[in-house]
């Protein structure tokens, strides 16, 4: 027992320090493919797109430490032709259609410092893009896919299987007044569902008489539903009916993002909104992240600090809500470009 304790422990901190690798590598290779131009599919736009990231920071609940937070985020582009068609000479249509992987792992602070319970997001996407004629750009979007964590456990004991008789009983103790929190199973709950993510995103563009970016005003809105077929379509990964009665079915996400520079260094300041308005009472409804990032000398590759409140965006850690400031690197997927010679 002990030494399968031990295996454990170990096969966490290996998989935890080769994922932080493979991130650190990313970021390298984009940066030397973005400097040398080597690696096309580094080139790749995606007007709407969560950035990886790796961060440290401060700001956790009372039950967890956190030490390092990784989202190497990842587009597979299927088609992609928006470069070409925002610097085109007549006004066309782009298309990026993609596959999109968007893990999140931790780090904790406790015993050989394990990573527990990490988020897996996979999409398949489209997003049409539109430039108009005073060079503004019109993208939608829509995303559908899976979000799990990979757990066995029932989310609200550590004693029993998820979907098992017992398991199942458990929510029959929970109401209105419990605390989620304080009774989590944070060793191995598990967090299931399907869903499909519905965007739009309208860029303000101010450029140069030299046709070089200047300064942006980005503006998105989306909406999230977490459904039980995979694709709308295959019994496959859904929801556990007990579970999205806590965590409920709808999410609005509101962002607002200005891009500018300074000398010969890319700057962006952000707001974001999440809202989740049906779920449990004992949990916290809207998120909200404020974060600046400098891409020094016009790289994609940028440092940023981010200060989020509200609930926790990280699959069923949603019960739990705290301030926390977060410094790290991350990774542009649609940095402004010359629109046209």
């Amino acid at each position: 027992m002990k030494f399968s304790k031990f295996a454990k422990v170990e096969k966490s901190k290996i998989i935890m320090k080769t994922l932080l690798l493979g991130l650190l590598l990313f970021f390298v290779m984009a940066a030397y493919g973005q400097e040398r131009e080597i690696d096309p599919g580094f080139k790749d736009y995606y007007p709407i797109s969560k950035r990886p990231t790796v961060s440290g920071g401060i700001g956790n609940n009372e039950f967890e430490q956190i030490l390092i937070e990784a989202s190497p985020t990842v587009y597979y582009g299927l088609h992609n032709d928006i470069r070409e068609s925002l610097t085109a000479d007549s006004i066309v249509r782009g298309d990026a259609i993609y596959i999109s992987l968007q893990p999140q792992l931790r780090l904790y602070n406790e015993n050989s410092k394990p990573v527990k319970t990490p988020s897996y997001k996979a999409f398949i996407g489209w997003q049409p893009i539109f430039r108009t004629s005073a060079n503004n750009f019109i993208t939608l979007g829509i995303e559908t896919g899976h979000y799990s964590n990979g757990q066995s456990g029932t989310a609200f004991s550590t004693q029993f299987e998820e979907g098992t008789e017992e398991g199942n009983a458990i929510y029959d103790t929970i109401t209105d007044e419990t605390d989620l929190s304080s009774i989590l199973n944070r060793r191995n709950g598990n967090f299931s569902t399907n869903l499909t993510r519905i965007l739009a995103n309208y860029r303000i563009n101010y450029f140069t008489d030299d046709n070089l970016p200047e300064r942006i005003h980005s503006f998105t809105l989306g909406y999230q539903l977490y459904h039980n077929k995979l694709l709308g379509l295959f019994d496959f990964g859904g929801y556990n009916p007990n579970d999205i009665d806590l965590y409920g079915r709808h999410q609005i996400e509101l962002g607002y993002e200005y891009t500018s520079y300074v000398k010969k260094s890319r700057y962006t300041i952000s707001q974001e909104l999440i809202i989740r308005p049906d779920m449990h009472p004992s949990t916290e409804p809207i998120r909200s992240v404020t974060q600046g990032i400098l891409y020094p000398w016009n790289n994609d590759l940028g440092l940023f600090a981010a200060f989020s409140f509200g609930f926790d965006d990280y699959n069923y850690r949603f019960v739990d809500s705290f301030p926390r400031l977060s410094i790290g690197l991350t990774w542009d997927w649609f940095a402004p470009f010359v629109r046209k010679r």
